[in-house]
């Protein structure tokens, strides 16, 4: 896998996360209500991509077994 394939991923999964963050279900959830995502924490994500999936997985696992 090249870098390109590496960053073409992480720009497909931060869009992804970006769609559900605009979502006025989400968005008016209590622990996304008062957190930022702006351009940082999306070029972090594109680059981390990895561990922002393993993190966005287990939360939406979490969540339909509390």
């Amino acid at each position: 896998m090249s870098i390109l394939n590496y960053f073409f991923i992480g720009a497909g999964f931060t869009f992804i996360v970006d769609l559900l963050l605009s979502m006025e279900s989400v968005k008016s959830h209590p622990a996304v209500e008062n957190q930022e995502w702006g351009m940082v924490q999306r070029i972090l994500c594109m680059v981390i991509w990895p561990l922002s999936a393993l993190v966005f997985l287990i939360a939406f696992i979490k969540q339909f077994f509390k």
